[in-house]
């Protein structure tokens, strides 16, 4: 097509120029019929003809020079031509974000296919109806990150803008990518009004925009609407069509989307809430799958908050998990969530490895997949297979926490002590007051041979199940035996079940074999999560000379590779 045809096509002016027309032409048509039956002179009808006629130009310069966004009338500035110079996006010189952790390419110009979706704001009356665009907006980039050859950036990093002013160059520079959707919904009983626009990051040219006033039973046609947009506009190549938003019973939808919500809040209150929600999404609609995977995340949650009990927890979550994989093969979260429970707690490692292939196939831009599947390879003693895999979600999900924590995780096994303090320091600087990144800082700060300064980043940790972990080992480093003592008693007395590995490696640390291997056997017994990480674990390198050490690795279904890890 032509340039300038295309151009009018984005500017809308063809289409304007059409509705004008055509109401223009009914128009007269009824001036002419009211002119015969109130016998009006014929002037009337030639002057209001001519009117029309007038206001046509009129109509079309304003379609061409201004558009209608979520913020109201804005004049519309057109597209960066391929001649003009273009501002400098920030993106292209944003910093590496760790020092050994940012991944690879992160100070490059982010590609023309990539997009972020900021979370969509709420404009209905009721502020209870913020799960409702929160939802939406998270769909709508679930659709999108279907796309193989389109970056979406993750909905943690997206969503963390939420009630910022935003500053649409700035946010894409840190979230890495070209184009922003953003938008805004107003939801009045069954009516919806979705808005929404696409933004060019480095010059702020609107792509395309569109409104929607819709019913409840069409807000999956809408959401297939804007992701046709979306992928016209940004000319992304597909190599089948444009994925499609799952339906379901609207009312069941709401529901889903009020348990996603109250999910991500992880306390013990608004886990109860989001459980009630996702129950309710099923009573209506048994099929939904995306509800049952809610519900499995939702067990699994309950299990951490001490909600649920281990053993009543797993088989609830297991359940549901194998619901939403019954009912659609296709969702690569619950293969996510399957590939974690194999992994970490029944210790299933070719369960796991299958589970989260499958969740890669399906979705190999999905953060939370790439993540997952770099801590299996790790805790399976992969570490150069686990570092690539979890650069890769950092630069997938870059402004989420548990990338760098898993990064951390795997540069502390290698030895690359001073890599994984400053991916620990990152984590910090993203969330002040995130649980275990100072046990993590004084952990490798022990392991250097620093113990004052572990001691001191010890007692910043805020979460006291890490950090009696780290004070307690800090303490022994020291030579002050008593005080440790005190704290590794108080320490067992409440956290003997949780904690059994950390235990296990204070006693390690310790040089107490026979103390760290019984300890071991009882998370084994307890089915401790934290087993599934043991390779990576550095204070069990004095261990890995112990006969006991092989067979217990060889029981845990775990390689023997203890030369993997950096012995201190």
């Amino acid at each position: 097509m032509h340039p300038f045809l295309e151009e009018l096509k984005r500017r809308h002016v063809i289409r304007v120029a059409a509705i004008y027309i055509a109401v223009g032409w009914v128009l007269a048509e009824v001036a002419g019929f009211a002119g015969d039956t109130f016998n009006a002179p014929p002037w009337v009808v030639q002057m209001f003809t001519i009117f029309i006629l007038l206001g046509f130009p009129l109509v079309v310069i304003g379609a061409w020079a201004f558009e209608m966004t979520p913020e109201g009338l804005k004049r519309d500035t057109g597209p960066a031509t391929e001649t003009a110079p273009k501002p400098e996006s920030k993106a292209a010189t944003a910093p590496a974000a760790v020092a050994d952790g940012a991944p690879a390419g992160a100070g490059a110009a982010p590609s023309e296919q990539s997009i972020a979706v900021l979370p969509f704001v709420n404009m209905s009356s009721d502020p209870e109806q913020e799960y409702f665009s929160d939802g939406l907006s998270e769909e709508l980039l679930n659709l999108l990150a279907q796309i193989p050859s389109l970056h979406v950036a993750a909905r943690t990093s997206s969503f963390s803008f939420k009630g910022e002013k935003i500053d649409i160059p700035a946010v894409a520079a840190k979230l890495r990518v070209a184009n922003v959707l953003e938008g805004s919904v107003r939801k009045a009983g069954n009516q919806v009004r979705v808005t929404a626009q696409l933004i060019k990051a480095a010059d702020g040219y609107h792509l395309w925009s569109g409104t929607f006033d819709r019913t409840l039973e069409d807000i999956f046609a809408v959401q297939d609407e804007i992701a046709e947009s979306v992928v016209s506009a940004l000319k992304v190549s597909l190599l089948g069509e444009v994925p499609r938003a799952r339906e379901t019973n609207p009312e069941a939808y709401a529901h889903y989307l009020h348990g996603m919500h109250f999910h991500d809040l992880a306390d013990s209150e608004n886990l109860e809430k989001a459980h009630s929600a996702f129950k309710k999404a099923l009573e209506l609609d048994p099929d939904y799958a995306p509800a049952w995977d809610g519900l499995a995340g939702t067990y699994m949650q309950q299990i951490n908050t001490g909600q649920l009990g281990m053993q009543e927890g797993l088989a609830l979550a297991r359940e549901a998990g194998a619901r939403a994989l019954e009912l659609d093969e296709t969702l690569a979260e619950a293969h996510a969530g399957n590939a974690f429970i194999k992994m970490a707690y029944e210790w299933d490692w070719p369960g796991a490895q299958a589970a989260i292939d499958r969740a890669l196939q399906l979705a190999p831009s999905n953060a939370k997949c790439v993540r997952r599947a770099g801590l299996l390879a790790a805790n399976q003693g992969r570490f150069d297979e686990a570092l690539a895999l979890v650069r890769k979600s950092i630069e997938l999900d870059p402004l989420v926490t548990a990338g760098y924590n898993n990064l951390a995780h795997v540069l502390t096994a290698v030895g690359k002590f001073e890599e994984a303090k400053a991916a620990a320091r990152h984590i910090l600087s993203l969330s002040p007051v995130q649980p275990a990144a100072h046990s993590t800082i004084a952990r490798c700060l022990l392991l250097q041979g620093e113990p004052d300064a572990a001691l001191a980043e010890a007692e910043q940790e805020r979460d006291p199940t890490w950090r009696g972990y780290v004070t307690a080992l800090a303490l022994d480093a020291l030579g002050r035996r008593q005080e440790a003592e005190q704290v590794l008693e108080k320490y067992i007395e409440d956290y003997r079940d949780l904690m059994a590995v950390q235990i296990a490696g204070i006693y390690a640390r310790r040089g107490n074999a026979d103390e760290a291997f019984s300890w071991l056997e009882h998370a084994y017994e307890v089915r401790d999560g934290g087993l599934s990480e043991m390779l990576g674990e550095p204070l069990f390198a004095g261990l890995h000379d112990d006969p006991r050490w092989p067979k217990f690795l060889e029981k845990m279904g775990l390689p023997s590779a203890s030369h993997s890890i950096i012995g201190v």
